[in-house]
């Protein structure tokens, strides 16, 4: 028995779900006759790129008399395309056939006839994996092909075909279906198959599938197995994902301020088996929901929470993605639950919580707003304009100040101008990559910067590059700072660098 995702293709360009700016475009040049003799078919996966590909190969070989119902896909020659065995109607896949030989064998066999008397269709899938010597090979067919004949390339990746390829093809670029488009769809095969479907649970299917309706018939052909209502508790333990009704308690928790229902929730789903990060970012998703529906763009889950606040939110839980990433464990998702938090307390952007987070105080603006000019803090008062009370007692002569002896001026402390995120932000991606692993600690003058053992690797790439990372720092931190880099189990600093005249100006 086939699959779902293969009985439910469509027959009919009129049951192609979405991509109208295609289908309009290619019924409209088989109504005209006018059909071209290269097609490239782009776009993600599962969005219908080989099945527009058939129905095109079904059309232009239609037996149907009125030209405006092809292709009717219900005569023998649709038939056959449709199960893949017409005569005229080739179908390789390039991942496998990407080589200069096979080119020069499809070239040998496109200038036979049609065995049927229609046209010849080449469907080259996956077409990006042609090598360089393959794709110079098919130039000159596809250029001047022989009548009679119709190649459609298909790919996941546009970019990695040589311009050349992409100069003799009319390009057609799919783009992913909506959630409400896909749901529809699971809609009609659940009553072809006479089962029902809870809504919330085909709209989880859908948002799953991230617009590949392929992925989301899949998905459903496993709800559909027990021929029984389909729940959308169903579709959360198929998807392996967190009950919508504790990310919901979650994020609530977040909005009201409630610490305890907040970190007892999280550690729930942890001890259920969910993993932290996956928990972060389908928090994310429920604020998002929260926020479609506060800004009008949707009708679901609803927090009394202003558009700035869940806007800073989801901010500060996508600015701890990165810690997932060293550590997947209930601390980290602790720590992310508590920043965010605060994020709202503070009412400050999640930059200032970080600062916050690390002992310094966030900087405030020069003024308030509406309020005028900031008040200059006080300055120290002149001893030369001090009057003399006579009433008053001198004070002893050791406290006195030598006279024509100015105080030597005090050097301040050097303040950071950023923060290790402002780091991480402003790496360039070959940096990036290797300061990820690294655990950082600003200790008063200190930058420390820790990798486990099993990181050794990317600590000696960043000290290949130390140059470039000192000339970061100090352009974030300002000067006179000391980076130490150290390396567990080796038990000592592997290299400590002052940054004191080494930094550039901002």
């Amino acid at each position: 028995m086939s699959a779902i995702y293969q009985q439910a293709r469509p027959t009919t360009f009129d049951q192609v779900i979405g991509q109208e700016h295609v289908k309009e475009v290619l019924v409209a040049s088989l109504t005209r006759g006018r059909v071209g003799h290269a097609y490239l078919f782009s776009g993600p996966r599962g969005v219908g790129k080989t099945t527009s590909a058939r129905l095109l190969a079904m059309a232009v070989n239609c037996e149907a008399d009125d030209v405006a119902t092809r292709p009717c896909g219900t005569c023998a020659s649709c038939r056959l395309v449709r199960s893949n065995s017409h005569p005229d109607v080739i179908e390789l896949d390039a991942a496998s056939n990407n080589s200069v030989d096979d080119i020069r064998e499809i070239r040998d066999q496109v200038r036979l006839s049609a065995i049927r008397g229609g046209m010849r269709v080449w469907v080259l899938d996956e077409a990006h994996m042609l090598s360089k010597a393959a794709a110079n090979a098919l130039l000159k067919t596809l250029e001047e092909p022989p009548p009679q004949l119709v190649f459609i390339l298909a790919t996941t990746e546009p970019e990695k075909l040589p311009p050349t390829i992409l100069s003799r093809c009319q390009h057609f670029r799919f783009r992913r279906l909506s959630e409400a488009e896909i749901a529809g769809k699971l809609q009609q095969l659940c009553a072809r198959a006479e089962v029902d479907a809870e809504d919330e649970a085909l709209t989880l299917v859908a948002r799953a599938a991230d617009g590949a309706m392929r992925d989301a018939e899949s998905l459903l052909e496993r709800l559909l197995a027990s021929g029984k209502t389909i729940t959308q508790q169903d579709a959360e333990d198929a998807l392996g994902l967190p009950p919508q009704t504790r990310l919901q308690a979650l994020a609530t928790a977040l909005a009201t301020g409630d610490t305890n229902l907040l970190l007892g929730e999280a550690a729930g789903l942890y001890r259920d088996g969910f993993a932290p990060r996956s928990l972060a970012e389908q928090l994310q998703q429920t604020l998002r929901d929260a926020l479609y529906t506060r800004v009008g763009l949707g009708d679901g889950f609803r927090l009394e929470l202003p558009e700035t606040d869940l806007l800073r939110v989801i901010h500060a839980l996508d600015d701890e993605a990165e810690r997932f990433i060293r550590r997947d464990d209930l601390f980290s998702l602790e720590v992310a639950l508590i920043k965010a938090l605060n994020a709202l307390r503070y009412n400050a952007p999640s930059d200032a919580v970080a600062e916050l987070s690390e002992g310094r105080a966030p900087k405030q603006p020069a003024a308030e707003t509406g309020q005028g000019p900031a008040t200059p803090p006080p300055q120290p008062a002149d001893p030369r304009s001090r009057t003399f009370d006579p009433n008053q007692s001198a004070p002893p002569a050791q406290n006195r100040p030598a006279q024509n002896t100015p105080s030597p001026p005090q050097r301040p402390a050097p303040q950071p101008q950023g923060s290790w995120r402002d780091v991480q932000r402003q790496a360039p991606s070959h940096l990036k990559s290797f300061l990820m692993p690294a655990q950082s600690q600003v200790d008063g003058q200190t930058i420390k910067l820790h990798y486990p053992q099993g990181k050794k690797f990317h600590l000696n790439q960043l000290l290949q590059r130390e140059a470039e990372f000192i000339d970061l720092i100090g352009a974030v931190f300002g000067d006179g700072y000391t980076i130490e880099m150290s390396l567990e189990g080796s038990g000592e600093v592997v290299r400590k660098k002052s940054l004191r005249g080494l930094a550039r100006p901002r």
